[in-house]
């Protein structure tokens, strides 16, 4: 493996890194807010549409995304840009008009057909039409911006995601606020903003990739097919994944009530969002290294690259669950409004479960890389059935939000050590004891100092702050001193030294 691999691999990360703390940070600031904007019950319904429209695009679109970060490099290798990119957008349109038609059907049977039945009168009072139409409209500009930053990602515009990002999550809070400050507090305003800022998004994607001057060519049947042949199974793994995500929201709806659920899913959400961008940033820093490396052929080159990038994921991933351990409760009470704070019970078992879905990711790419996407749908599977099944038993027997955050640990967990054991002969990521026990070292002073620092202050946004940022800190010293970091800290200083 060369240095200059390794070196790039480096960099994307850390400037995803940069991108996605931006987006966690907004992200904290977002859900705050919405605590003071929406009561409990609110929250729990926007949380059952959220989930619905971003299922919908999971299954219809993600299939595309996956495949197209997969196989972009090789058609660029090729020289066969158009006949991929026609390829793609013609399956988009494809997509977008049969769900949108399909939404607009069911909208419009609603209103006209059955919307006099004392059942759906009562539905639509909740979830009202603008509700829908703003649903709709955000699923076709959802799925193009994840389109388009799919593409960024395997091409390499780190920068460019960057800016998307602050884009995202920036425009996404300011358009909320806005539309519930002119038209009060309802959660269509939410689903409006997310659609505006999301098409800025799309927009500006398009452009860089000049995507239209790409559309002239015809699609080709013999790419869609590989296409669909490697992302339709993991259309199934997205389902499941959100199952394992997910579900627990409706099932707490059914037995405990939207207030319990909003609760919930405000102190799941935080933790939830920061890891899957933590896991994002990572990963779209180091899969597109390891998939032109796998399409040069250089598979010695794969697995050590691999091994990197799990280092790298070990690196960020157990300081953020050991922080989560440290300031859940600090962080409720300074960013929620009082009704919020009980459930910081459940962040620390929703930042362990995510942990371990991170590092699937790793695991599973032997199977990704051979287009094997049906043993990754099989275990994903599984791994959301025992999720389900155990939410379904146990919520509602311990009359607790609470278990749900432990099952869907266990159902991540499961979900690990089958693609860990499914994988164990093939394309097995390590990562050597010293340099392991090195990261836990280093997060458990931080835990250490952080309880200090708790027992001296009192719970305000400003100490969590200072939490957070003295943790940081001391995990960093004690990286440095445990040698861990000693080679990035070579490549920095080479850096500087050229510029």
């Amino acid at each position: 493996m060369s240095d200059n691999s390794k070196g790039v691999m480096a960099k994307d990360t850390i400037i995803y890194m940069i991108a996605k703390g931006i987006e966690g940070v907004v992200g904290i600031v977002t859900m705050s807010v919405m605590t003071y904007l929406f009561a409990a019950a609110q929250i729990g319904y926007y949380s059952t549409v959220n989930i619905a429209v971003t299922t919908v695009g999971m299954v219809a679109i993600q299939w595309l995304v996956q495949s197209v970060l997969r196989y972009i490099n090789k058609y660029d290798i090729a020289g066969r840009q158009e006949e991929f990119y026609s390829t793609v957008f013609t399956a988009w349109l494809k997509v977008n008009v049969t769900v949108g038609g399909a939404a607009v059907l069911v909208l419009l049977f609603l209103m006209f057909g059955i919307g006099r039945l004392e059942a759906v009168q009562s539905f639509t009072s909740v979830y009202n039409y603008r509700v829908f139409v703003c649903g709709i409209l955000w699923f076709v500009t959802y799925n193009t911006s994840q389109l388009m930053i799919s593409m960024l990602a395997a091409v390499r515009e780190a920068k460019l995601n960057l800016l998307l990002s602050m884009i995202t999550v920036c425009g996404r809070l300011m358009f909320m606020v806005v539309f519930c400050k002119l038209w009060a507090s309802k959660i269509e305003w939410i689903f409006l903003s997310y659609f505006v800022t999301d098409a800025i998004v799309s927009f500006i994607g398009m452009k860089r990739l000049k995507i239209l001057s790409y559309l002239k060519g015809k699609p080709d049947k013999g790419i869609l097919k590989e296409l669909r042949d490697y992302g339709m199974p993991l259309m199934g793994n997205q389902l499941a994944t959100s199952v394992l995500n997910k579900s627990d929201i409706y099932i707490i709806t059914i037995a405990l009530g939207a207030s319990a659920a909003g609760i919930y899913q405000t102190n799941y959400s935080l933790i939830a969002t920061a890891f899957t961008l933590l896991n994002a940033s990572v990963m779209r820093g180091c899969y597109p290294t390891i998939l032109r490396a796998w399409s040069e052929g250089k598979k010695n080159d794969v697995q050590r690259l691999l091994n990197e990038a799990v280092r790298m994921y070990m690196l960020v991933a157990i300081p953020a669950v050991a922080g989560v351990l440290a300031v859940s409760d600090s962080a409720a009470f300074a960013l929620f409004e009082s009704e919020y704070v009980e459930g910081h019970v459940v962040m620390f078992w929703v930042a362990l479960g995510m942990m371990f879905l991170g590092l699937t990711e790793y695991s599973i790419k032997h199977w990704e890389l051979n287009a094997d996407t049906n043993a990754i749908f099989k275990r994903s599977l599984i791994g959301g059935a025992v999720n389900v099944g155990l939410n379904l038993i146990l919520v509602k027997l311990t009359g607790s939000y609470f278990i749900a955050a432990v099952t869907t640990f266990i159902g991540f967990f499961v979900y690990f050590v089958l693609a860990r054991y499914g994988t164990r002969n093939y394309l097995k990521w390590t990562i050597k004891p010293r340099k392991l026990v090195n990261i836990l070292v280093s997060a458990f002073t931080m835990v250490v100092v952080i309880e200090i620092l708790k027992r001296m202050l009192p719970n305000s946004k400003l100490c969590l702050a200072l939490f957070i940022i003295c943790g940081i800190i001391v995990y960093g010293a004690m990286l440095v001193l445990t040698g861990e970091i000693r080679e990035e800290l070579a490549l920095i200083k080479k850096k500087l030294k050229k510029q």
